[in-house]
């Protein structure tokens, strides 16, 4: 039973990391109602992430198809009612107002939850590289909407606890910057991340290997 007890435990604690993952990119969390929600273009995706918040809150989770009008595709749209979990843990990656990257929820980011971060705010760039007449792999975490300290914080914790080394780039949008990895880091974080990607999501983690003029 302690046993059995245990591996819920531990079930429950990877559940949490994979919420705060969604969290930390595309979910949110209202302010004032402290309701989940969450848009993905994967059902499969949208799937996982409602049982996972269903087993930790014992809430109801809502998914229905909508259409997305921006880019005229269809998506699905997950929303919960609210939840004590939630509530908590909205006060601790909102504690003033707005997202935060804070030293609680960087601490917290593992290797699952850094993957849930890829599937949801992270791309592959092919650019060819004319010197060396070869395709560049390039990762990029699209984490604007922080700021600039608290990139170099998450860039720190990553470099730390997982080895990758990140550089943040200027760019004209949120908060000014992204993270991007390259060379062997981004080797190394596709292979620390692959078990905990979704098969909706494998694509994000083949980098090109097509070379010639």
């Amino acid at each position: 039973k302690i046993l059995k007890n245990l591996f819920t435990e531990k079930v429950r604690m990877s559940k949490k990391k994979v919420i705060l993952g969604v969290l930390l990119s595309d979910g949110s969390i209202d302010l004032s109602s402290n309701r989940f929600f969450f848009f993905n273009k994967s059902r499969e995706y949208c799937e996982y992430i409602k049982s996972c918040l269903e087993e930790i809150t014992g809430i109801n989770v809502s998914l229905r198809e909508v259409q997305d009008k921006r880019f005229n595709s269809t998506g699905y749209r997950l929303w919960t009612n609210k939840n004590v979990y939630l509530n908590k843990l909205r006060e601790a990656v909102y504690p003033n107002g707005r997202k935060e990257l804070t030293s609680w929820s960087i601490q917290r980011i593992d290797a699952e939850c850094l993957a849930h971060i890829w599937m949801c705010d992270g791309y592959l760039e092919h650019s060819k590289n004319r010197k060396k007449n070869k395709v560049q792999n390039i990762g990029w975490l699209c984490l604007e909407s922080f700021t600039e300290n608290e990139l170099k914080s998450l860039a720190t914790h990553l470099e730390n606890s997982m080895g990758i080394k990140t550089s943040l780039v200027k760019k004209p949008w949120g908060y000014g910057y992204r993270l991007r990895i390259g060379g062997d880091d981004l080797q190394k974080m596709i292979s620390i991340v692959y078990p905990y990607i979704l098969p909706s999501f494998k694509y994000k983690t083949i980098p090109s290997i097509v070379t010639g003029k």
